[in-house]
């Protein structure tokens, strides 16, 4: 489930035009502005019945606007219209609707939180946000392999 996952949110953000390049692991340098990079972060789970159960399949957004090639006023802005606009993604698709998933499982929702803004890279060249995205589903335990 974390690889479909995974993969329904890296197309979300690609196809977000304020989002230049998106890559689903932790890219060591990237040259494109802005952009997102998209990783595990963990999991839940809980039991809901004698048959069903509940998991919580977490990841880590960072979204990162360059300071280098605009004044820090600016990479404020465009980081804010940039988060707010992947929210919006997340909250227009709360379902990852058509999404093919494996016998025994349900997509139940997501919900995609700002978690913490700060700086990174040398000399604070990036301003960053970090999002974390939470996709609940139900596992139907006499159903999966």
């Amino acid at each position: 489930m974390f690889t479909i996952l995974l993969n329904k949110i890296t197309s979300i953000l690609s196809d977000n035009d304020k989002i230049s390049a998106v890559f689903n692991y932790e890219a060591e340098q990237f040259n494109e502005d802005p952009t997102a990079v998209v990783t595990v972060s963990g999991n839940e789970s809980d039991y809901s019945t004698t048959k069903e159960n509940e998991r919580i399949y977490a990841f880590n957004l960072k979204l990162f606007v360059s300071r280098s090639d605009r004044e820090a006023k600016e990479s404020d802005r465009v980081l804010r219209d940039l988060v707010d606009s992947v929210l919006d993604d997340f909250d227009k698709d709360y379902y990852f609707v058509g999404l093919e998933v494996p016998t025994g499982y349900t997509m139940i929702n997501v919900f995609a939180t700002p978690s913490s803004w700060g700086y990174s890279g040398r000399e604070d060249e990036f301003r960053v946000a970090e999002v974390a995205i939470k996709c609940r589903v139900s596992v139907d335990v006499t159903n999966i392999s």
